[in-house]
């Protein structure tokens, strides 16, 4: 085991936002032999989706337009599982070939919502969009 102090290397966080107010939201209680659940990376559900606004494409927001929840609920869709959405870092390897690890799946933070799938407008609270995204597909 290293014994070596790593704190100055470590990611640090704070919290930008101290409440989030989930309002009359209530679990949706869809009985597990109704449930269907769709698995989907927030940038590739969402990119190429021509009804969602260009500017939300690949973002948290694009997840959370009327276009993306009214295509889910068209397909009986009771639950999505995100890809991973938290702080995560490109291997060397892949920058040394102007590459960027698209999964997700080499986390640094993993209570941190990635920036890169926020809206421009929302890049410095992307952990409201994150928690928000969910109550317009509740309703």
């Amino acid at each position: 085991m290293d014994r070596r102090d790593d704190a100055p290397e470590c990611p640090n966080a704070r919290v930008i936002d101290t409440a989030f107010t989930w309002g009359d939201d209530r679990p949706p209680r869809v009985p597990w032999h109704d449930t269907i659940i769709y698995e989907l990376h927030v940038k590739g559900f969402t990119q190429l989706h021509s009804d969602i606004p260009s500017h939300l494409r690949g973002t948290y927001a694009g997840l959370a337009t009327d276009p993306a929840i009214e295509y889910l609920k068209r397909l009986g869709v009771t639950a999505v599982e995100l890809m991973p959405v938290h702080a995560f870092v490109d291997e060397r390897r892949l920058v040394e070939k102007k590459l960027r690890n698209y999964w997700g799946y080499n986390s640094i933070g993993f209570f941190a919502p990635d920036m890169r799938y926020a809206a421009p407008a929302w890049s410095m609270n992307s952990s409201r969009w994150s928690s928000g995204c969910t109550r317009p597909a509740s309703r």
